[in-house]
């Protein structure tokens, strides 16, 4: 397997993933040149597809949706939810309201007609949203899910259309505003699921915003693949994993606890 350690550098006072960055841009680079198609298949079902949206049989997004404790939550927010997946999986699975949220106006119209598709158009409320924009203070959650865009940018990273911002973050802005409002709509004891990869992107940079705004969390759940990085090179091993965050209780002269 590659070595990443050589692929590190630091930009901005912090290690940047710069193997992360091109694995995410030749991604990218390859969902573009597939031939158009406005349907695909995960868990046993047929979903509908837009334009410009991610199809959401992704090996990121077909683990965190099988791994995530449905039956605990009874609300749900989906935020940066693609073409509906996970959120029309959580209404399958028993959850009474999830919140679908995307930035993509594209992704939110594609999971409207995954909900209808699937008979839980009545569960699942699709919103245009970055991050958590659109809701109001009263809405909260038992759990908040976010397969997050974990490829970190640089600053001038161009954003070419609106499925760039489910694979990179610039700087980790998005990932800093997530963590910055995520507790205002949580319920008491509430909890984040949030998907991710260390290999890919910037676990040191995500422990800091986490403890920064009061989060302490572990890993749930992770897995890892063997990735082929182009025709001549070794394949690197390339995990996902889906960690758990809690609001941390703090006494007196407590500190804020960084992810385990």
């Amino acid at each position: 397997m590659q070595d990443l350690g050589e692929n590190l550098s630091r930009k901005g006072g912090h290690v940047f993933n710069a193997i992360g960055y091109e694995l995410g841009k030749r991604d990218l680079a390859r969902f573009r040149n597939l031939p158009p198609q406005d349907r695909f298949t995960a868990f046993d079902r047929e979903w509908s597809l837009l334009p410009d949206v991610w199809p959401g049989n992704a090996v990121a997004t077909r683990l965190f949706t099988s791994w995530l404790p449905y039956q605990e939550a009874d609300n749900l927010a989906v935020v940066g939810c693609g073409a509906g997946v996970t959120a029309v999986m959580a209404a399958l699975h028993g959850c009474s309201r999830v919140f679908a949220l995307d930035v993509n106006p594209a992704a939110v119209e594609t999971t409207r007609l995954n909900a209808i598709r699937h008979g839980v158009d009545g569960k699942v409320i699709a919103l245009t949203s970055n991050l958590f924009s659109a809701l109001d203070a009263i809405d909260v959650f038992d759990m908040i899910y976010w397969n997050s865009p974990f490829v970190e940018a640089p600053a001038d990273h161009y954003y070419v259309s609106g499925i760039d911002y489910a694979a990179f973050d610039s700087c980790y802005a998005a990932h800093h505003g997530f963590f910055a409002n995520a507790g205002r709509h949580l319920s008491g004891g509430g909890r984040i699921f949030h998907g991710f990869s260390e290999t890919l992107g910037n676990p040191a940079l995500l422990r800091e915003l986490a403890a920064e705004t009061g989060f302490r969390g572990s890993a749930y759940r992770r897995e890892e693949f063997a990735v082929p990085t182009g025709p001549r090179d070794e394949p690197i091993s390339v995990d996902y994993v889906l960690y758990e965050f809690h609001q941390a209780e703090l006494g007196p002269g407590c500190h804020r606890t960084l992810i385990r």
